[in-house]
């Protein structure tokens, strides 16, 4: 977050340029402003049809049927009315304000600052609406920056835009509009929290996002069905930690897994993440070997396999009918090529195995050995005999070990070959990504808790360490970040983290990838990063409102 604050303190603090706006675009000008005087270069008043001319130390500036005639320290309009005194810097004229206003008639002149706006015309706005986590502003005509600025106070925003025609635009009932000498302002209420505000200006349309500061503590609806809690909770006898809560109707919402943009074997951070595929909030994923990028376990996104099952592991589901599942389960991938039937050893690994394949996720090159065949598969039809070096679009490489290779000897181009995943429950997996441990299942500690906690090395169980927890209670699923590693708290054991959900209700929870990795995006913000996490990931788990899944698509 703290990146963000810089951006918009540059933003708010480095002067941007004047401007010119003429015929609904916007051209940049160089202005001084001296002893009280603003001053336009000359040669950037061209895009109005303002016409320069130097000859033999005489300046002239021709507009319609005005001129200024500048001689040595004289500015003088129409050959006849004194104005203020030219301005010469680095040997280019600049011209001053009053003489301006004279000869370029029908335009405006709106200083602000120490900088300058010369317009034919004002913009007009025609809306604002409020959204979940920031407000839409419609206009006619040229906005520049100068023309917009934001105050920020607890609870609220305020928009100011001039100059603009003073007028009343449609806005959403939360909007509170006051017109002003050279514009309007909106007046906005944020809720409970102290916002950040970062805008982008487009082509009749401006959007203005509400961000949540580093330090936030609340309760904060986010979307139609999706609420973040930060908060500090005590857990076994007084000690505290830190708590990131989002909670979801998982009817209102798409959740899935998301790859690092560059694909396996590389880590992208999980706010880029997010942002990059449209969502409005995200956790971390699987666990990954900090070497070689690559994610540990299975992942399934939209149905489609792209990594295959570690060691049995719990696994988090979403269903083909949207059910939220938690628990152990065993996942195979098989290949049917023709009439032959494979199990798929690793999908988009760096590892070895008898069946092998890669999707375009694979960001590396295909390992091209003399003891395997190859395959390329597309629309579920095999589409080259033969190596590829990287998969395109929705195809995939098969690698496949020589000694079967009597039993695909009359296999073709054309003909079928399928990617299936074969659950030991009969389960419709749509998005999966495999975690652990395992928590709790039936709001109770599970019964093999001891051995549940031994499967994972280097002591995870028992350290005090930063936890991702994914979790459902009450219908909904919820995401929790469990901070540590700071002045609050160290985090949480594998018994204090079971203690913590059993006393609050929930009902099933397994863990993801902890420690440095868990981390937290809401609304473009970052929640649960410790000091020397870099929160990037391999794979995230991303958000998105109902109405938008296209856009994680």
């Amino acid at each position: 977050m703290k990146q963000i604050v810089l951006v918009l303190l540059i933003f708010a603090g480095v002067a941007f340029g004047s401007y010119l706006i003429s015929g609904g675009k916007a051209f940049p000008l160089r202005t001084v402003f001296n002893e009280g005087i603003y001053y336009v270069c000359a040669e950037d008043l061209a895009p109005a049809g303002v016409g320069y001319i130097h000859s033999n130390g005489y300046h002239y500036i021709v507009y319609d049927n005005h001129v200024l005639f500048i001689k040595e320290h004289e500015t003088i309009f129409d050959f006849v009315e004194k104005l203020s005194p030219p301005l010469f810097v680095d040997g280019l004229l600049f011209v001053p304000i009053d003489a301006l206003k004279k000869v370029m008639e029908g335009y405006q002149v709106y200083t602000k600052g120490e900088k300058v706006l010369i317009y034919d015309s004002l913009p007009i706005v025609l809306s604002a609406t409020k959204e979940k986590n920031g407000v839409t502003i419609t206009y006619t005509g040229t906005i520049v920056p100068d023309m917009v600025s934001v105050e920020k106070s607890m609870g609220r925003v305020r928009i100011n835009l001039s100059p603009v025609v003073v007028s009343l635009p449609n806005v959403s009932e939360d909007i509170k509009v006051e017109l002003e000498k050279n514009g309007l302002s909106f007046v906005v209420d944020v809720g409970n929290f102290y916002p950040d505000v970062e805008y982008s200006i487009g082509d009749g349309k401006m959007l203005f996002r509400f961000l949540l500061v580093e330090g936030f503590f609340g309760r904060l609806e986010i979307s139609d069905g999706v609420v973040f809690e930060r908060k500090i909770e005590e857990f076994d006898e007084g000690e505290k930690t830190v708590v990131n809560y989002l909670i979801m109707d998982p009817e209102k919402v798409t959740i899935k897994p998301v790859v690092s943009g560059n694909g396996f074997g590389t880590i992208e951070r999980l706010d880029e993440m997010v942002k990059r595929v449209g969502g409005i909030a995200g956790i971390n994923g699987n666990y990954f070997d900090p070497v070689t990028k690559f994610p540990i376990g299975l992942v399934v996104i939209d149905g489609k396999p792209y990594s295959v099952m570690f060691s049995g592991r719990p696994v988090f589901a979403i269903t083909e009918d949207n059910r939220v599942f938690i628990g152990r389960i065993i996942v195979d991938v098989t290949l049917m090529m023709r009439d032959v039937l494979f199990l798929v050893k690793g999908i988009n690994t760096l590892g070895e195995g008898e069946v092998l394949v890669y999707t375009r996720e694979f960001s590396k090159e295909i390992p091209e050995k003399d003891d395997r065949i190859y395959f390329v598969v597309k629309d579920s039809k095999v589409s080259q005999i033969g190596y590829k070096s990287r998969a395109e679009d929705s195809e995939y490489v098969v690698s496949i070990s020589k000694k079967y290779e009597k039993y695909l000897s009359d296999l073709k181009e054309g003909d079928g070959a399928y990617l299936s995943l074969q659950p030991n429950i009969p389960l419709r997996i749509k998005q999966a990504v495999e975690g652990g441990p395992l928590l709790i299942q039936n709001r109770a500690p599970i019964p093999d808790a001891l051995e549940e906690k031994a499967r994972y090395g280097g002591g995870i169980a028992y350290a005090k360490a930063p936890r991702t927890v994914i979790a459902t209670k009450d219908g909904k699923l919820w995401f929790l970040v469990f901070e540590g590693y700071n002045h609050i708290t160290r985090g949480l054991t594998y018994d204090e983290l079971v203690n913590f959900l059993v006393s609050r209700g929930f009902e099933d929870a397994m863990c993801v990838d902890g420690g440095s990795s868990s981390v937290m995006a809401v609304a473009g913000s970052l929640f649960g990063r410790t000091e020397n996490s870099t929160a990037a990931i391999p794979v995230g788990i991303v958000v998105w409102e109902k109405k938008k899944t296209e856009v994680g698509e």
